[in-house]
């Protein structure tokens, strides 16, 4: 069924649920949060899951609301700074009360929020957060992009398939970069690869020649970068292509942004992508927003959907009622595909492999 059929007719019978026990069934705006990196580094997704939120805002809201009440939408920016997440995380659920959200981004602002948000009983759901610590971390707490885990094992088999049995793997001292680059590693030794240079800067490190050298140095067939989608990514390409290393290049999911900024570096280079869009909302948000979708805003409509899904189901708003609900959610088609429950709040689909060509990203 079409996306568009599918969202009209799921808003249409929630414009018309009204539970005498639950809490939907007043005059009431619905109160949602989200807490997404909208400056800086990692903003492209932040930004990117705040525009799938508000697709999915706009089309609730044009159908009449859920049970009849709109749904309003509080944007935060937590600038990936785990700090500045928290005092976000306060101002909506002490100051504003608002116990559901969207979010965060990345790993490091949504792990430090995993404890506040279980004493609180605040739900959230992560579009794009990629390590298992976060949803599995408390029963308020959900994952609509799959873990980098299984992506990163998908690559090491990809590596190893193209006849490279002697890579550098070039990571970063970031949570979820280590949880990529371990990932990787385990699952290439698996196979009978080796993996020869190990390299996983602070974040703070920027001038990453000497890393570089080792690379050259120590002969290997194939290059791969666990830490693509962050600057140190295209820090780490640019200087191992000024030594005049002509090897593959693979990566971990990469966004548009980052493949601009890398330019010439990342060009050949091949990757797998959970950010698989249907057809049908990449046309929708091209056409709201003039660009592709970038990694979290397909995740993020449809954590919204999931949301709205659950209220019908329930007649509540209440945290501690919508979690048994999402969780209860087996299969899930929608607009970032066909998503399957792993059990723990979190959701497992099929991936995309994509190439950067004339720096551009397209399908290998």
């Amino acid at each position: 069924m079409k996306l568009t059929n599918w969202c009209m007719i799921v808003l249409l019978v929630l414009a018309s649920c009204a539970s005498p026990t639950g809490n939907i069934a007043n005059n009431e705006p619905i109160h949602i949060g989200s807490i997404l990196i909208l400056s800086g580094e990692g903003a492209s997704w932040g930004i990117a899951a705040k525009n799938g939120i508000d697709i999915a805002v706009e089309k609730i809201n044009a159908e009449g609301g859920i049970g009849g009440r709109l749904v309003s939408i509080d944007h935060q920016d937590d600038k990936s700074d785990p700090k500045i997440a928290l005092s976000a995380f306060e101002n909506l659920v002490q100051t504003k009360g608002i116990n559901i959200i969207i979010g965060t981004t990345w790993s490091r602002s949504g792990l430090a929020l995993v404890q506040q948000a279980d004493q609180n009983q605040v739900l959230m759901i992560s579009p794009s957060l990629g390590v298992k610590e976060f949803n599995e971390g408390s029963k308020f707490l959900f994952n609509t992009w799959p873990h980098d885990f299984i992506l990163s094992e998908k690559l090491a088999e990809l590596v190893f398939s193209q006849g490279h049995r002697n890579v550098a793997v070039f990571g970063q001292q970031e949570v979820w970069v280590q949880d990529q680059t371990n990932a990787f590693k385990r699952r290439f030794e698996e196979l009978g690869g080796t993996v020869s240079v190990l390299l996983e800067p602070a974040p703070s490190d920027v001038d990453l020649r000497a890393d570089a050298a080792k690379v050259r140095d120590a002969k290997v067939d194939a290059v791969v970068l666990t830490n693509g989608v962050v600057n140190a990514g295209v820090i780490a390409a640019k200087r191992i292509r000024e030594l005049g290393i002509d090897l593959p290049f693979y990566s971990m999911s990469l966004d548009a942004n980052i493949v601009s900024q890398a330019g010439e570096a990342y060009e050949g280079l091949v990757f797998p992508t959970f950010l698989t869009p249907t057809k049908e909302f990449t046309q929708e948000y091209k056409q709201k927003f003039g660009l592709a979708p970038d990694i979290g805003a397909d995740s993020a409509f449809d954590a919204v959907m999931m949301l709205a899904h659950a209220m019908n189901e329930t007649g509540s708003t209440d945290p501690a009622v919508l979690k048994d609900a999402l969780a209860n959610i087996k299969e899930w088609n929608g607009a970032s595909g066909h998503l399957v429950s792993d059990g723990k709040r979190g959701f497992i689909k099929g991936f995309a492999l994509k190439k950067v060509q004339n720096g551009k990203i397209v399908d290998a």
